[in-house]
């Protein structure tokens, strides 16, 4: 996928201008889906962490489709994840993997309803 380079920019600028190890807020999502599209190794973990805390959000609590859309973008991106060791992976797998599972046994609790 092409990004436009503008957007890129902008995107890492404002990842410059954070002060955490991981950019959280409004601007979080679109700046590690943006990073992501050009170097996918080296933002997958963020952009995933990013989407679980999104999927978790009170904005989406009541629309589990866009709970489900969330957490399958975050489940594709855990296949970018390196093999560096990095030893909280498993567990940002897991918790994608984990929330997949709850969302889908709650929608057919509710069509079995």
């Amino acid at each position: 996928m092409r990004v436009h380079e503008d957007l890129v920019t902008r995107a890492r600028i404002r990842l410059l201008l954070n002060d955490d190890w991981i950019l959280t807020g409004k601007d979080a999502l679109w700046v590690y889906r943006t990073l992501f599209a050009v170097s996918p190794r080296v933002y997958a973990h963020k952009l995933v962490h990013t989407l679980l805390d999104e999927s978790r959000s009170p904005l989406v609590a009541d629309l589990p489709a866009a709970r489900l859309a969330l957490l399958e973008e975050a489940a594709a991106a855990t296949a970018w994840m390196g093999n560096d060791h990095n030893p909280y992976e498993p567990m940002v797998v897991d918790a994608v993997l984990h929330g997949l599972a709850a969302l889908k046994k709650e929608q057919n609790a509710c069509a079995g309803q």
